[in-house]
């Protein structure tokens, strides 16, 4: 099962956000920031207490940050939080969180989706086994964990929103996606996740079932490595990018369920600013090559200067839903361009290490790549992405797996961080995702939806555009 599904219904965060990414309280009520912009304070709900009946408090909020903010403690999310520089308890009720500088995001890491706040006495009692044995404020706790198979929660009784609907929730792990539908329909299960595009209309045409679907926020692209000298002309990306027929992609491949991409970022998402989709338009892309001093060589493939336009493509197999069919079909829009364009399959499990490689071992030309901005701020996505590696020798810094580097860009997501005005912040924002779209430095494709099922038995669930299940509110008639 998705640890984080099984998190969303065992804990509570401070704050956290409804279905379409928008901040609503949890565990905090209120909240506000200083006039510098480095001290966030929360006022606690109160009367709340863990599963384990440990109260929740002001002391609980201040014991579990600052455990995952301590460099001592292995936390794998520890890297979302190095901006908090301390957690104070100033009564039972109130918490101040202290950044290094300001820190407009703060929100956003606090709701996403390892902000959960954990009971300090169930840290205490199972220590590093605590991941097996999570205890929260959430609606449901673990009655049993199954590794590798299954995990049953059952009702929390006193929980602050009261009884929840459900007596149980079973999360099974099911990784062949036919076996997870067969299950829905031969009502096994109640609620399955990441339907396949090509199975939606099996779905929709069940009138016992019904189509979850959600606006995901990760975008889909081929990346250049524009550390190379063929793809340092921006005219060259441009006109690669007029040649890939992105509406066929999405209305082939994914039978409609995505949208071009029009922007760096994903239209779900907070700050998100429409810049328009490149035409597809061949002709043009041919006449874009030719006035950047492409000619056709040997075999149609179009040279400059005796080198022919020949690139490897590289693509993990079954890391994305469609990642190969997608590739092969950018690959014969480029053909038809003038370009020679092999694919290189790159098992799902090595695909990371493969590409975050130090810049004088890098062997990726261009690749597949989608990222996924999992606390829904798009200064977040932007600046894990185009931000420039500040170590180039060491391997990217985050996920700039292109080498990108612009200090206009740059500049502007340094000053989104400390703007902690939100309409100013989105305004610079707009403009970075202006700037990284002018630059080119990916062939921009496409926004999946997520896709789900569920029994119409069930409602109040759904999926949040992060990837993850809200079955905190779940019921079944």
């Amino acid at each position: 099962p998705a640890a984080q599904d099984v998190s969303n219904a065992v804990t509570n965060k401070l704050v956290d956000f409804d279905a379409n990414m928008k901040f609503q309280p949890s565990l905090a009520e209120s909240w506000q920031v200083s006039s510098d912009g480095t001290v966030w304070t929360f006022k606690l709900r109160k009367g709340v207490k863990f599963q384990d009946g440990t109260p929740f408090n002001a002391q609980a909020v201040v014991a579990h940050w600052q455990r995952v903010i301590d460099p001592q403690n292995p936390s794998p999310n520890r890297n979302l939080w190095m901006n908090f520089k301390d957690v104070k308890a100033v009564d039972d009720s109130t918490v101040t969180v202290t950044t290094e500088k300001p820190f407009a995001p703060t929100l956003y890491y606090i709701a996403q989706e390892s902000g959960g706040i954990a009971s300090p006495a169930a840290i205490e009692k199972f220590k590093d086994d605590y991941q097996r044995n999570p205890v929260g404020t959430g609606p449901y706790m673990v009655e049993s964990f199954t590794p590798g198979s299954k995990v049953v929660l059952k009702r929390f009784d006193d929980h602050w929103k009261g009884k929840p609907l459900l007596d149980k929730i079973e999360f099974r792990a099911v990784p062949e996606a036919q076996t997870r539908l067969s299950m829905l329909e031969a009502g096994q299960a109640d609620l399955i996740n990441d339907v396949a595009p090509t199975d939606a209309q099996r779905v929709t045409a069940n009138a016992n079932l019904q189509l979850l679907r959600t606006k995901g926020l990760r975008p889909f692209w081929i990346e250049f490595n524009v550390n190379l000298p063929m793809f340092q002309d921006v005219n060259l990306r441009r006109a690669l990018n007029h040649a890939v027929d992105k509406e066929a992609i999405v209305k082939n491949i994914f039978m409609g369920y995505a949208s071009v991409m029009d922007s760096p970022a994903s239209p779900s998402i907070n700050g998100y600013k429409k810049i328009g989709a490149y035409e597809y338009n061949p002709t043009k892309a041919k006449e874009m090559l030719a006035q950047a001093g492409w000619t056709p060589g040997a075999g149609g493939v179009l040279q400059k200067n005796g080198q022919p336009l020949k690139f490897t493509m590289m693509t993990a197999d079954g890391l994305f839903a469609n990642d190969v069919v997608v590739t092969e079909a950018v690959q014969a829009n480029l053909k038809a361009v003038g370009c020679d364009v092999s694919i290189q399959k790159i098992e799902a499990a090595s695909y990371w290490n493969v590409l975050r490689k130090p810049i004088n071992e890098m062997t990726m030309q261009t690749c597949f790549f989608g990222f996924n901005p999992s606390n829904g701020d798009v200064g977040y996505h932007l600046a894990w992405v185009w931000k420039g590696n500040l170590a180039p020798e060491k391997g990217p810094t985050n996920w700039n797996l292109m080498w990108y580097k612009n200090d206009k860009v740059d500049e502007l997501l340094t000053q989104s961080d400390v703007t902690v005005e939100e309409p100013k912040r989105m305004e610079i924002l707009g403009e970075v995702q202006k700037l990284i779209w002018d630059d080119d430095p990916c062939i921009w494709l496409y926004t999946p939806e997520l896709l789900g099922a569920a029994s119409k038995k069930v409602s109040g669930t759904f999926i949040w555009p992060t990837l993850f299940y809200s079955v905190q509110g779940a019921s079944k008639e």
